[in-house]
């Protein structure tokens, strides 16, 4: 009994652990295309690799700069 209450124990810091991962590459894509659409005067090629790449790597964490071109940065 000791046992499952110590693993039920460790369940939410486990969600915690993968909430802080990236986004899949289509969830990164899913978003990117949203941002392009939304800053499309600010937003090539370039933007959009770093914009996936920035969100498969840091999620939600992923910094966006509102400069031209936009700039997504993760944070250290």
């Amino acid at each position: 009994m000791r046992r499952a209450l110590s693993i039920l124990a460790l369940v939410p810091l486990l969600g915690l652990t993968f909430a802080a991962c990236g986004y899949s590459d289509e969830e990164a894509q899913s978003k990117c295309d949203l941002e392009r659409t939304a800053k499309a005067a600010c937003f090539d090629d370039t933007t959009y690799t770093q914009c996936v790449a920035c969100f498969e790597e840091c999620g939600d964490d992923c910094a966006i700069a509102e400069s031209c071109p936009v700039q997504y940065i993760c944070p250290q």
